[in-house]
């Protein structure tokens, strides 16, 4: 099943810019929170030495204060107050909001952003609210005046917020180089990584990944090579192994085949002479499974690639057509090769021979009456059908047929003489030639194979 989720260094690219800015919202949200404290802070501590102040006049003389609050107090003019009492149950401001308080004094922030802080006497059953003064934050006289023009543009820029987005913004700049750069740098090695990997699997034995990676890659890559080296060993021992034990099987078989041929000049019993073709029957057996294991080991030698000149157009009805008139079956067997005249294919002849000679051998060893051959194009790819109309092959071994020496029921293997591994032939070859192959279930009843082949037709 395809993964659809996205690849981890995605993934985690966007982990770190969610978290830088979620990191800047919150820092901005802790920022602001402490920068209104601090103002609330500054305004209670001024407001408390005018309240400190009048509390000393209070107590000499009450009403004169409540009369007369801006007696002998210094920086009252910088404020407005206002004297009511405790127990009033109108409220002090209709259009103000709390924002928070310092030292048990509660702070308002009125309409026109001025500040607002309450101060309870219960002793003497008032109450004071102190706050920052209408006429100091407009010009007297309500006369036009330039300077006080200029000082209001000029105080309308926040400068801590011009700040701090700007450091902000420094930090984004600082902490993202940081952190892309390292991570940017494995980014790069793991691919490279994957890419070694890839052309190991793709039958490249002798690549090697590089060791100067960063660590724990460097570890990963030794690893790598470790097993590349073992794997590429076992390769090269079980090629030899392939190649060689055939070579020295033919020797004492050859000499077998040539007993049996002294004796069938010398013996003139029919039996005995029944039994010798029969032997003789046997070593050619051996000798085409001995053949075919040959065929397979080059077939699946990483080193056994095609190269460009061996490639050549063959016309596919044509060729079909004379590989099937090269195999042995039952003439009562009907044989149908659709294929259009016009269809060249681009391949190594041996290779599609191989395919198209086990194909249709298997077809004509399990039909019952018909075998159909077919080439269709789909898509600029060809697909090479063959098709018999015997008992077919169960879902379940679709995958395992290709496997060499695999049996299925008995009435599709010994009945029929196969070897168990033409169709694994057959699956090395399509590799080969960059194809695929598969299995299914023939219109017919019996057994379809596919052979898609997806080089370019001319």
């Amino acid at each position: 099943m395809e993964n659809n989720s996205p690849r981890l260094f995605t993934r985690l690219y966007t982990s770190i810019i969610f978290a830088l800015l979620f990191s800047v919202l919150l820092t901005r949200v802790s920022v602001q929170q402490l920068f209104d404290q601090d103002g609330i802070n500054d305004f209670v501590r001024d407001t408390h030495y005018i309240y400190l102040q009048l509390q000393i006049q209070i107590i000499a003389s009450p009403e004169k204060v409540r009369n007369m609050p801006h007696a002998g107090v210094a920086f009252i003019n910088e404020f407005d107050l206002q004297w009511r009492a405790l127990s009033q149950k109108i409220p002090f401001c209709t259009d103000c909001n709390y924002i928070g308080d310092a030292n048990g004094i509660r702070v308002f922030e009125l309409a026109d952003l001025r500040l607002l802080a309450v101060y309870d006497l219960p002793e003497h059953n008032l109450q004071l609210l102190i706050s920052d003064s209408l006429q100091q934050s407009t010009p007297q006289n309500n006369e036009p005046n330039q300077e006080w023009a200029e000082y209001q543009e000029i105080d309308d820029v926040d400068v801590e917020q011009i700040v701090f987005y700007l450091f902000t913004l420094i930090s984004i700049i600082a902490i993202g180089a940081a952190v892309y750069f390292p991570i940017s740098q494995l980014q790069k090695q793991i691919m490279t990584l994957v890419a070694t990997n890839k052309q190991f699997g793709e039958g490249k034995l002798n690549v090697r990944s590089d060791r100067h990676f960063s660590k724990p890659l460097d570890e990963l890559a030794s690893s790598f090579n470790n097993m590349a080296n073992a794997i590429t060993d076992t390769v090269k021992e079980n090629q030899i192994f392939a190649q060689a034990v055939p070579h020295e099987v033919r020797t004492p078989l050859s000499r077998i085949q040539l007993a049996v041929g002294l004796l069938q000049k010398m013996n003139e019993d029919q039996r005995q002479l029944a039994l010798l073709e029969n032997i003789e029957t046997y070593i050619d057996d051996i000798d085409d499974l001995i053949s075919q294991i040959v065929a397979f080991s080059r077939l699946n030698s990483v080193t056994d690639e095609t190269p460009v000149q061996q490639t050549q157009s063959i016309q596919l009805s044509t060729f079909v057509a004379s590989r099937l008139a090269s195999i042995k079956h039952d003439s009562t067997i009907h044989t149908v090769i659709n294929i259009d005249a016009s269809i060249h294919y681009i391949a190594n002849p041996m290779y599609l021979r191989l395919v198209l000679d086990n194909l249709m051998k298997n077809a004509l060893s399990y039909a019952k009456s018909e075998v159909r051959i077919s080439v269709k194009q789909q898509s600029g790819h060809f697909i090479l059908s063959v098709e018999d109309d015997g008992q077919g092959i169960a879902t379940e071994h679709y995958e395992t047929i290709f496997f060499p020496f695999s049996r299925l029921d008995k009435s599709r293997s010994r009945k029929t003489g196969g070897l168990g591994i033409g169709l694994s032939i057959t699956k090395a070859a399509t590799k080969k030639m960059h194809a695929d192959i598969a299995v299914g279930k023939s219109e017919l009843g019996g057994a379809l194979f596919r052979c898609f082949l997806f080089k370019h037709s001319v």
